[in-house]
């Protein structure tokens, strides 16, 4: 583990002296990509720890959900 987060501090380094480099419209194409980014990672983290915690009975399947819905 800490062999990777060495790695990781490694590319940010080497990311910022990138990103400083970068044209001013270049910079706002990336930071619309790594936005995006950022809400798919963080919608992920929040599945993973629903799936966790999620215990049989506690969810509807498709059809129950749709059935719910249409009896509302």
């Amino acid at each position: 583990m800490k062999q990777l987060k060495k790695r990781v501090r490694s590319l940010l380094v080497q990311l910022y002296e990138e990103v400083e480099l970068l044209p001013d419209d270049d910079l706002q194409q990336v930071g619309a990509v790594v936005e995006s980014l950022y809400y798919d990672l963080y919608v992920l983290r929040f599945i993973q720890q629903a799936n966790r915690s999620v215990k049989p009975g506690d969810s509807f399947t498709r059809d129950e959900a749709l059935r719910y819905l249409r009896s509302l």
